[in-house]
Parts: structure tokens; C-alpha cells; sequence
């Protein structure tokens, strides 16, 4: 295991005033003196220590890297010398430095490139922007054309000229081949000409048509969209997005210029965020962010969930070689042992993808996420013009029609066929289907792998939306458990959107801990008719709020997992739905659960103020694995901290919470030194 105690290597401190040149702050001394006098003193302020009792300090002293005193204003004085550079907080609030425990930090910087930036666009609209995307990046024949942060949930909106996202990327071009990445990481779109490009399991290049999806990709069939005749329309989600002749690097966006990176420091300093952990981590990528930190600019902590291309490491009947693999991991890890600021001893796997449908095609496509029960087939009523939604009823599955569609699937496999069975029924003989999702990974690999790196000593990092997966990665931990005994590693359930009650207790008998992204608990129409309908069935969007359905009671259940002693942290997922990591707006949400309406989602669910914070600071360091040098403000900690411009506990007890997700933040500390100074209006 690394040794993160280990001092700062003269690069960072001799090429911190680089960075705070690019307007980050003024360079401190640091000495190896006495702990009196201090380098820095913040004085006359609310610092929240985060430590077992909650305390609240007024002032704080820093020698070199390491916190030399907590405690009164009036006792901070003895650390003050000629030397020191004492700040003077004018009772403004201070908080351990904040840890991201699930962020993608390569995406969170904006590039030169075509970008949506997660706006919400009709089709008609989105069809003139990405004709300037073509324009002014000279897009020739036959070159693609990669789109950043589309906005899957948001907008989309269909016309009569561009039904479906196929057709409005084609109105765009059908020479190149044109790929819009989902501002999630989960779904995407592609036009006719990238659609071509797929190959089949012996490499041969078939397309994604309305054949080949029957014959060749029928595995997929969950994870493509098709149009109510059978035919791709242009949506593409999880490995589905892999079919493409594209290369998964650029498809994924896991590498960015080198130097880019210096734009991650400075955008992490400015929000007060000390320690991250990116939630997936490729192999590729681990050298831009050793040179990051041999540059001396990075100004924050990394854990990295190691991510790889599993395919790399599968044979020919596909099965990945796990023991090849985590000799690949070990190697990696091994090289970052002595590493001050990075370490590589946790791993990510998806368990399942993501649980938005999507309700403005037709028929509407049904989301994956891995659940225990069948979802919902709603039929859905929009109006192009006044571009209005609503839910019309549902298809009644157990219909003789339906158990016949499902007993004769052959006799509706054709255009014709298809077109014929809407017309008489209006709906689509593949709402007649049953679904409960899709595993990432075949059950039995899950529990493999996880077992394998939890034996090898990783931390394990599982995205599990839908109750199945969670389920799922909950079995896999028990069952490492008891082949490897019990692990003092801070295994990690990231999300849990929709959880089973029943699962509560085990996770908190594993001492799991589970990372949410809060900011996502906000009630919103345009959002949760993507989700909502197709778990519960309910009687048009006027119940789209019901408290009896099982989305309002076990989304994201963040108290009662809390309470059976499931550890929470805390993850923007950036850039998912937005660049920044947002950490008040996520607290905000944590606390109020409120959105459109003045509706709160499941109040039962709200977090205490203290909770939230902890999930930033000490729990964050806790599920990083480094709580005994950061994520509490104590003597012989490490000198990571924030000061806010508003005091948010106060906020959130006097019932002003809804203030909480204008926080700015105006200092940032980080290993001792000033790396962030927000300059204030006059």
C-alpha cells in the first residue's frame, strides 16, 4: 500500500507559484521548523473540524503540510511570528477539503470541439448547430464528426420532418458518420453513415440495420433503439455504443491533451475539492496524471478506479482472463506505491446501466438498468406543436394479443407486419415484451471479479442503478466475505438509485459504502417521466408524484441506508448532466430533496446537515482510504481546507437551505499551500 504520508516532492512546492500565477492564489513558505511560528493562520472564523464530535473551532494553524493547531481565536496567537501570514476569516465558514469520491476529472474541462454542452435542443434546432459543428471543423467525406455532452433526458424533441434522432443526424450529413456522446456516459445517437460502420462477433462490417438487428446484434436488442417499423432511430446505449467502427478512446473520452490538465487542478481548487477518486479509471490515462504531478500542479489527492478494456483480456469464446487482468492492475498499482498524490488500489465495474426511458419515440424505448421486477410498457400522447407530454395508459402484457405476439414473435418480425400490428392495436408488438434490464456482465463474472479484487486487496467501486444490480453487487460482496474473510477495504456501491428495502440490512451489515450523486434527488417533470412511468404505472403525469409508487419511496434512500450503518459519500459524477462538480448544489439536494412544484422527493429521505458534510469530509476520506492524513481539520492531519463565502450549517438549521447551491467558495488550501483565491467584487 502507498505511503501517502510521504512529503510532497520539491517539484510541487518549487512549481506551485506556476499555478497560482494562472490566478489561483499567492505561494505561502513552507518550513521544517519548530510547529511555532506557523507558515499560516486563519483566525476569527467557524471551522468545521469534522471530526467525532462535530466540533466548531474559530481558528487554525499550518506548518508545511501539516495542521499544527485547532482551537480559539485568542490561542492561535502563540503559532503567529514575523513570518506568518495570518488571514483574517471575519467569522466565515471553513470546511475540511471537500473529497469527490465519484468523478470523471478528464471530461470535466471544455475542449475545442463540437459540444452541445448539455443544453436542451429540439431536433430541428440540434440539426443547424451540428451543421456548423461540420462547417467550422471542415468535416470531410467519410470523417466522423464526435459530439460532446448531448443532453439525452433534456429536449430531443421530435417534428414531423425529423421523428427520430436518426433522421435529424442524417439531415445533418449522411457522407460522415456522426456520433452525439450522452452527457451520462451511457446513451448515444448515431445517423445512417457511423450506423453502417458496425461490425458483427467475426468482424465483419454488416451495419446496424433492420436485419442484422435481428440476426446479427439481437443481443443488443435491449440496449437499440428502433422505430415502430423495426428500424434503427439513431439511439444507442451502453456496449451497443462499441459496435461502431470508432475507436473507444475517442468514445469513451477517457484522455485529453497533457497539456489540459493543469484546467482540472484550477476547476477542483476553485470548488474546494481536495480529493478525488475517477470513478473509472482508464489504463491509458494514468500517464497523463503522472505527468500531471510531476508537473507540480496538481492540487489535489487522486484515488482512480482502475477501468480497462475488457475485451483486451478475453479470449476467443469471449471470457476475460480476471487473473491476467489484475496481474495488469498489480503492475499499476506497484508503480504508484511511493507516490505522494496518486494512488491506483481500487477498481470499477458497471453492474448495470442506467434507468431513463425514453417516452418522444414510438414506440418508447424501455430503460436498462438491471431491475427485479418487469418494467412497465407506457404508451405515451405528445403533441409536436405544443410540444406537450403526458402518459395515454398502458399495454396490458398479459393480453391475448400480447401472450400471442410473445408466443408467435416470428409472425411481426417485418415492416409490414409491425406497421399492421400498430394500426390495429396502437401500440407495438415490442411493448409486448418483458423486461427487467440488462447486466453489464453475466452474473457469475460480477461475483468473479468482484471476489478476485477484494482478494487481491482493491477497493471495489460497483455502478448499480436498477435494485437487481444493487442486489447483485450486495451478493458478490457477501460471497467475498466469505471466501476471503472479512476486508477492511471500503467497498463502494456507487448511485443506488432505486434500492429493495430489503436490501438495506445486508448492505449495512457489509459496511458497504454507498456514493450518490444528490443533486439528481430534485423533482423534475421533463426528467422523471423518463424514469417513473415505466416503474410504476401510474394515471398520467398529474401522478407522477405519487407517494404509494416504489420510484418515490426507494429512489436514491440515502437516510435509510444511513441508518442500518451503510456509510455515505459523496460523487458529482461531472460530467454527467453538467462539467461542474457542483458540491453545494448536491448538498442543497441532500438536504431538501425539493424541486419543480415545491415537491420533495420521499422528505423521509433527507439528510442532517452534519450528514452531508460528513459524506464530503470525513466519510469521503474514509472511502478513499486516506482519513488518517485529511478529511477532518486535526493536529498531524494534512493541511486541506475550504472557506466559503456563506455559512451553509446556519443555512440549512434556520431553514434556508434552498440558499445552499449559490455557495461560492473564496479560499482553497491544499497540502499547506494557497491554491485558490476567489477575488470578490468591490
Amino acid at each position: 500500500m502507498m505511503n501517502i504520508n510521504k512529503k510532497v516532492t520539491k517539484s510541487v512546492l518549487t512549481l506551485l507559484p506556476a499555478l497560482l500565477a494562472l490566478g489561483c492564489g499567492e505561494n505561502t513558505t513552507e518550513s521544517s521548523a519548530a510547529a511555532t511560528p506557523a507558515d499560516l493562520v486563519f483566525t476569527n472564523g467557524t471551522i468545521y473540524t469534522a471530526d467525532k464530535d462535530h466540533t466548531l473551532a474559530q481558528a487554525i494553524a499550518v506548518k508545511g503540510e501539516e495542521i499544527v493547531f485547532v482551537g480559539s481565536s485568542e490561542d492561535v496567537k502563540r503559532f503567529v511570528g514575523e513570518r506568518t501570514q495570518v488571514k483574517d476569516l471575519a467569522g466565515k465558514l471553513m470546511l475540511p477539503g471537500l473529497h469527490d469520491a465519484h468523478l470523471h476529472p478528464l471530461g470535466i474541462v471544455q475542449l475545442d470541439a463540437c459540444d452541445l454542452d448539455s443544453e436542451a435542443y429540439t431536433l430541428a434546432d440540434m440539426v443547424p448547430v451540428l451543421k456548423e459543428c461540420i462547417n467550422r471543423y471542415e468535416v470531410k467525406k467519410g470523417e466522423w464528426l464526435i459530439v460532446e455532452q448531448w443532453a439525452f433526458t433534456q429536449g430531443n424533441e421530435p417534428s414531423d420532418e425529423y421523428p427520430t434522432l436518426r433522421a435529424a443526424l442524417d439531415a445533418v450529413s449522411t457522407d460522415s458518420p456522426i456520433f452525439l456522446k450522452g452527457n451520462d456516459g451511457h446513451h448515444a445517437a448515431a445517423n445512417s453513415a457511423a450506423l453502417a460502420t458496425a461490425k458483427n462477433k467475426a468482424g465483419d462490417v454488416v451495419g446496424i440495420n433492420v436485419d442484422t438487428l435481428d440476426r446479427d446484434f439481437a443481443e443488443y436488442s435491449e440496449l437499440i433503439g428502433r422505430d415502430g417499423h423495426g428500424e434503427p432511430n439513431g439511439a444507442l446505449n451502453e456496449g451497443a455504443r462499441l459496435l461502431l467502427d470508432i475507436d473507444p478512446g475517442m468514445l469513451l473520452g477517457d484522455l485529453i491533451p497533457p497539456e489540459a490538465m493543469p484546467k482540472v487542478s484550477q476547476k477542483l481548487a476553485s470548488y474546494g475539492i481536495t480529493s478525488i477518486q475517477d470513478a473509472a479509471t482508464s489504463l491509458e490515462s494514468m500517464a497523463l496524471y503522472r505527468g500531471l504531478q510531476e508537473s507540480g500542479l496538481q492540487t489535489f489527492r487522486l484515488t482512480t478506479a482502475l477501468f480497462p478494456h475488457f475485451a483486451e483480456y478475453a479470449n476467443d469464446d469471449g471470457e476475460v482472463d480476471i487473473d491476467k487482468l489484475l496481474n495488469r492492475f498489480d503492475t499499476i498499482r506497484e508503480s504508484f506505491a511511493d507516490n505522494p498524490l496518486i494512488k491506483a488500489d481500487s477498481a470499477k465495474i458497471f453492474v448495470d446501466g442506467v434507468i431513463e426511458g425514453n417516452p418522444l419515440v414510438s414506440p418508447p424505448t424501455l430503460p436498462n438498468a438491471a431491475q427485479l421486477e418487469h418494467y412497465h410498457q407506457p404508451m405515451f400522447a405528445y403533441d409536436p406543436q405544443a410540444q406537450t407530454l403526458d402518459i395515454s395508459g398502458y399495454v396490458d402484457l398479459e393480453s391475448d394479443i400480447c401472450q400471442q405476439v410473445r408466443a408467435n414473435p416470428d409472425q411481426y418480425a417485418t415492416p409490414e407486419m409491425r406497421k399492421s400490428f400498430a394500426s390495429e392495436q396502437g401500440f407495438a408488438a415490442s411493448q409486448c415484451v418483458y423486461s427487467n434490464g440488462v447486466l453489464e456482465h453475466s452474473e457469475s463474472f460480477i461475483h468473479d471479479y468482484i471476489v478476485a479484487l477484494d482478494a487481491r486487496g482493491y477497493t471495489v467501486h460497483a455502478h448499480a442503478i436498477g435494485d437487481r444490480a444493487v442486489r447483485t453487487a450486495i451478493d458478490a460482496f457477501e460471497d467475498a466475505e466469505k471466501q476471503n474473510g472479512k476486508s477492511d477495504r471500503p467497498h463502494n456501491i456507487a448511485h443506488a438509485q432505486i434500492v429493495d428495502p430489503n436490501d438495506f440490512k445486508r448492505a449495512g451489515e457489509l459496511g458497504l459504502f454507498v456514493t450518490m450523486t444528490y443533486a439528481w434527488v430534485k423533482p423534475e417533470v421533463a426528467y422523471d417521466i423518463t424514469v417513473t412511468p415505466f416503474l410504476d404505472q401510474l394515471d398520467g403525469t398529474a401522478d407522477l408524484y405519487n407517494p404509494d409508487t416504489k420510484t418515490f419511496k426507494y429512489s436514491y434512500p440515502a437516510k435509510s441506508l444511513e441508518d442500518v450503518g451503510v456509510i455515505l459519500a459523496a460523487g458529482s459524477d461531472a460530467p454527467v448532466d453538467s462539467r461542474e462538480p457542483r458540491p453545494f448544489v448536491n448538498i442543497e439536494q441532500a438536504v431538501t430533496r425539493a424541486g419543480e412544484n415545491d415537491v420533495v422527493w420521499n422528505a423521509s429521505e433527507r439528510l442532517p446537515i452534519y450528514d452531508i458534510l460528513d459524506a464530503y469530509t470525513i466519510h469521503g476520506a474514509q472511502a478513499l482510504q486516506q482519513s488518517d492524513i485529511v478529511g477532518s481539520l486535526e493536529v498531524g492531519k494534512k493541511a486541506d481546507f475550504a472557506v466559503l463565502d456563506q455559512n451553509i450549517i446556519e443555512l440549512a438549521n434556520d431553514g434556508q437551505a434552498d440558499k445552499i447551491g449559490d455557495t461560492q467558495v473564496l479560499t482553497t488550501v491544499f497540502n499547506g499551500q494557497l491554491v485558490f483565491e476567489r477575488k470578490l467584487p468591490n
